[in-house]
């Protein structure tokens, strides 16, 4: 895993800044090719010791899923664009949503790219979020907001599957977009045990028929090209915090956790290569909830924990 690649510009830095603004300052002094800022939603809330490391919920599992499977397409683009590509899903594919204060990222990443590999795969017949919640609350392999694995995410979509959002919503509260983080961490709710939508629809769980991991670069690029989007997991440290545009790369710095987010395509910004990625943590982070990331060289070890699945229809 690669932690420092701009090591030789940062000669006589301190990394172990715990103060946002130092850090977004720190970063754009440097034109390391993505801009930074101190999110005053996150300043506010953090001092080195926050609730808000509660947000890095993606704990590794040692179990190895069996490597992806990938049809052999004739050129790779340079650019690709999972919501350009498929329209009928494109709402669906763009939407960001919201965690709150619980380490349920892994349950968002993996329930997010299930949906649209579902709306994909059906030629947008279905085309509804999937449910967090249910993911959040009754994976046993899991931890809810404490934390979860991308492999305990795929078994639970291939051994019980999952309902749409609006048959089991997300319990955990939540606060208007541009006052989040605003909520202390919040414990897993109960599951619910009764398989009745709250909506009135009738109980339809969607599973996976099989699922695995993507072993490289051109791999994760030909299942996003062909099936779609993907969760993938990596590696926080605090600059990631004060994201804003360009292309990431770990700058400065304590190591916070880990995260895991969606991966939605690809492309290429002043020469270099990134990642398309959606996070769950509102629009008001970010670039409206979306940032991209370097791609190519493992950045902080996203292309080593990709995942997903094929829907059984």
């Amino acid at each position: 895993m690669k932690a420092f690649v701009f090591f030789s510009l940062l000669v006589g830095v301190a990394l172990s800044i715990s103060n946002l603004e130092s850090i977004a300052k720190e970063v754009n002094s440097l034109n390391v090719g993505w801009t930074a800022e101190a999110n005053p939603h996150f300043q506010s809330k953090w001092n080195g010791n926050s609730t808000l490391k509660s947000r890095f919920g993606w704990i590794p599992s040692d179990k190895k899923l069996p490597a992806a499977q990938v049809a052999k397409v004739d050129q790779i683009p340079t650019s690709f664009s999972s919501a350009a590509n498929w329209p009928p899903c494109s709402t669906l594919i763009s939407t960001i949503y919201d965690q709150a204060q619980c380490g349920s990222c892994w349950a968002f990443a993996g329930t997010e790219s299930a949906a649209d590999r579902f709306c994909i795969a059906s030629k947008g017949s279905f085309n509804a979020a999937l449910s967090f919640g249910m993911m959040t609350e009754c994976n046993q392999e899991a931890d809810g907001c404490d934390g979860g694995s991308a492999q305990a995410v795929m078994d639970f979509m291939q051994q019980n599957g999952l309902v749409t959002n609006r048959c089991y919503p997300y319990n955990i509260p939540t606060c208007p977009p541009q006052q989040e983080p605003c909520l202390n961490f919040v414990p897993t709710p109960n599951c619910w045990t009764n398989n009745t939508c709250a909506d009135g629809t009738k109980w339809t769980p969607r599973f996976y028929s099989n699922t695995y991991q993507y072993t490289s670069v051109q791999d994760i690029q030909t299942g996003i090209m062909t099936s779609g989007p993907v969760m993938a997991c990596f590696s926080v440290y605090e600059d990631f915090l004060t994201y804003k545009t360009g292309v990431y790369q770990h700058v400065s710095g304590t190591y916070l956790g880990g995260h895991c987010i969606k991966i939605t395509g690809w492309g290429v910004e002043n020469n270099t290569p990134y990642w398309q990625c959606n996070n769950q943590w509102t629009t008001y982070w970010g670039d409206k909830g979306t940032f991209k990331i370097l791609r190519g060289q493992d950045e902080v070890g996203i292309e080593d924990e990709v995942y997903a699945g094929d829907p059984q229809l």
